[in-house]
């Protein structure tokens, strides 16, 4: 265990990174050097070579919340043996990945598989390279399943989609049931047509990022044909745009990814400019949902969808409006690649939302509480996993699975922008 005043030379710990590609993994190291006043480490990695010269280990710098002790080999109430949707830690390109057991050893086979929520990879490892996952709180290791998780909108037996990803975007949502809530943010679920092997239907450990609701029937009278639809193709909604409408019953979508056409019938056809999931509700037609005008020169906050950035959202001015669906903003924070001036770019209305109203800074930020963090320039909706001393907090983020410290100026309470207004969340979905 860490010491109260912190690790020594030659303690062994464990090291995460920010870094995108290494999010949510633990290298083995070493403590070279402390630096207490800086709340820095100096460490030399146990697998990780130096660039330069291989039979040097791999030295490096790293802030104090980014180092933890090596859990322990044995504790109290973790049994021996890997289990069936136990969260364990796999070892893989020399650092512990936390995953779920999705498949245990059958036959003369002797590999666990392992899934990875958030990327639905789904990797075979021997036992010892597994061990059973725990978690580093308060100064103390915790079993999963002791802890406090928040609530999700999703409750066992209940009817859901589940996102088909397709050159990192979604090409379809299939139907699903969840069938368990594994931990954390973590589903197990069944899905209702898909069937593995043609015989019994597949079933996928996935992150809550990948569901939603199922969406609301609704008619639909008039189609636009620049907005996105999802046509239903017995399996699940496919994405793309209207082609061609027929007539008042049939119409002709031309599929976001397969580039193929395929003729509906209007009551198996939903028509969105965007699908989200707020608090349980599907919402539908975001271009309606932004009654309060964004026009030249306000100040707005803008997202992404570029890998590393997805769900973040950043302070920019509008500059011009193109056309009613595109904006000209420049942001306040990201500079160009030569670091010379402001970023300025194009964003459609997607990707859009007027800047949150500023609410009275609260004393005290409490447990569960959903919040934005300030992190690399972008605001970042994540919930009070633990509140610390001095004013400072842990907050759990649940689309990386990470938990990163902040202090309190560099917070918010979170805000969902819906139907055109501001709103606060309820506890009751945190």
């Amino acid at each position: 265990m860490r010491p109260p005043d912190g690790f020594r030379t030659r303690d062994e710990v464990e090291v995460s990174s920010d870094e995108d590609g290494f999010r949510g993994a633990y290298f083995e190291a070493r403590v070279v050097r402390s630096m207490p006043r800086l709340r820095c480490y100096t460490v030399d990695y146990d697998g990780l070579v130096d660039d330069s010269d291989h039979s040097r280990r791999h030295r490096e710098t790293v802030e104090a919340r980014h180092v933890r002790p090596r859990p322990p080999r044995h504790l109290a109430g973790v049994g021996r043996g890997i289990v069936l949707h136990q969260p364990v830690d796999a070892l893989y390109n020399d650092a512990w990945w936390v995953g779920v057991v999705s498949a245990t050893p059958k036959g003369k086979s002797t590999k666990y598989s392992v899934c990875f929520p958030a990327s639905r990879e789904v990797i075979q490892y021997r036992v010892d390279q597994l061990r059973p996952h725990l978690e580093w709180v308060n100064g103390e290791w915790v079993l999963p399943e002791s802890m406090d998780i928040p609530e999700t909108p999703y409750d066992v037996r209940m009817l859901v989609e589940v996102a088909n990803i397709k050159e990192n975007s979604v090409g379809a949502w299939s139907r699903a049931v969840v069938v368990k809530k594994i931990w954390k943010t973590w589903f197990l679920v069944e899905y209702v047509n898909l069937k593995k092997d043609s015989k019994m239907l597949l079933r996928e450990i996935i992150d809550m990022q990948h569901i939603r609701p199922c969406p609301l029937n609704a008619s639909i009278d008039k189609f636009d044909h620049s907005g996105e639809n999802e046509g239903f193709n017995g399996n699940g909604w496919c994405t793309g745009l209207l082609s061609k409408v027929d007539h008042k019953f049939f119409c002709t979508v031309k599929s976001t990814h397969q580039h193929k056409q395929k003729e509906y019938h209007s009551k198996l056809l939903l028509q969105y400019e965007s699908v989200d999931s707020v608090n349980g509700q599907v919402i539908s037609n975001l271009q309606d949902m932004l009654a309060t005008d964004i026009g030249q020169g306000a100040t707005v906050e803008v997202s992404s969808d570029e890998e590393g950035f997805s769900g973040a959202w950043f302070t920019a001015t509008v500059l011009k409006l193109i056309g009613k669906e595109k904006f000209l903003v420049q942001y306040r924070d990201l500079k160009t690649d030569d670091e010379t001036e402001l970023l300025t770019e194009t964003v459609d209305h997607l990707h859009i939302r007027p800047a949150p109203p500023e609410i009275p800074p609260v004393g005290k930020f409490t447990y569960l509480e959903e919040v934005d963090a300030l992190y690399n320039d972008g605001w970042w909706v994540g919930v009070i996993a633990k509140v610390l001393k001095h004013g400072r907090y842990i907050v759990y983020f649940r689309t990386t699975n990470e938990e990163m410290e902040f202090g309190h100026d560099e917070l918010r309470l979170h805000q969902d922008f819906i139907n055109g207004k501001w709103v606060r969340p309820s506890l009751e979905y945190l």
